[in-house]
């Protein structure tokens, strides 16, 4: 997932991994590979024009590939390489993955062509159709934008899994939890009763994740969603899992009034299970603010996200224990 700031090119964010495998971007250090022959090999009588690397991925290394073709006809590729820091699933996953989504008419990346064998890379890799647009959440087109991705987040959710590979289940945010919980005396009245708690396992039928749907991994183009991108975290489970990440990520940007938006227009498509949301909010946000501090980011973001994050907690702690209902 590349963390670029959807406001402003130099931030970068993560409240990803539902799992809290939360990772540093991805160096370069592996990288050699010799794209002349791997043009060469895939595209006949084309000739490589550059190789640009593209910023912020987390754990996967990914690089813009611009050719001419034999006809004179420019081209661009994106090349996914996992690295040595990759932890999602791995090539033949998600080539399946892409694959079968582009099957179902999501807007997703086309995969052009993938390679595990290591004649031109150290890393295996995927090679993408490079789509054409930004990840801006710009602000005339705000409210617009926002319903277009909450109404793609639940399509996302609506879709059929038969035709997936296998991918792994999100269902309970517990008992993983706690290994990020924050300190303090606040948060043990929430804790107490997470732990003494007889929660209802999730009891519906397993749904389609992205896992890390947020504005920057968004393409859009024309005011419309081109594709939605790094599919590397995607399972099946608990949609809520997925609503509550992005929940905090358009908070994180947008303000509460923007994830209210967020939120109000999903619901007009899919139903929303307050209180399961409400103990995803908590852990997705106690996730953020445990690993935010590793993020490198500049301190006065740091300091908005933190506050973010913890009122999150404070806003789903009130509706769990009854207090006030979680703000939609």
């Amino acid at each position: 997932m590349d963390h670029r700031s959807t406001l402003d090119p130099q931030h970068r964010s993560a409240s990803r991994h539902l799992e809290a495998q939360h990772r540093r971007p991805a160096q370069l250090t592996d990288h050699m590979t010799n794209f002349s022959a791997l043009i060469e090999h895939w595209f006949e009588d084309a000739s490589l024009q550059r190789v640009t690397p593209l910023h912020g991925g987390v754990s996967a290394e990914v690089h813009r590939v611009d050719l001419l073709l034999g006809n004179q006809t420019p081209f661009s590729l994106v090349v996914r390489e996992h690295g040595s820091q990759h932890s999602g699933h791995p090539v033949a996953i998600e080539h399946a993955l892409l694959s079968a989504l582009v099957e179902l008419g999501l807007p997703v990346p086309r995969v052009l062509f993938a390679d595990t064998t290591g004649a031109f890379s150290n890393n295996p890799f995927l090679a993408l159709d490079f789509i054409e647009g930004d990840t801006i959440l710009v602000p005339e087109q705000l409210e617009p934008r926002i319903d277009q991705a909450a109404t793609l987040l639940a399509t996302i959710h609506q879709q059929s899994i038969t035709s997936l590979p296998d991918l792994p289940q999100r269902v309970d945010p517990l008992p993983e939890i706690f290994e990020f919980w924050p300190g303090g005396k606040e948060w043990r009245p929430l804790k107490h009763f997470l732990e003494s708690a007889v929660l209802p396992l999730y009891p519906s039928t397993l749904q389609l994740l992205h896992g890390d749907f947020w504005p920057g991994n968004l393409v859009w183009h024309n005011n419309q969603i081109r594709a939605a991108i790094d599919w590397e975290d995607a399972a099946i489970g608990d949609p809520m899992s997925d609503l509550a990440a992005s929940r905090l990520e358009f908070r994180y940007l947008v303000g509460q009034s923007g994830m209210r938006a967020f939120t109000a227009c999903y619901e007009q498509h899919q139903p929303i299970d307050w209180p399961r949301l409400a103990l995803w909010q908590v852990y997705v946000a106690a996730a953020a603010q445990h690993y935010m501090g590793e993020w490198g980011l500049p301190k006065d973001r740091e300091n908005h996200m933190r506050n973010v994050a913890l009122t999150t907690i404070r806003e789903a702690a009130s509706s769990l224990l009854g207090q006030a209902p979680l703000p939609c």
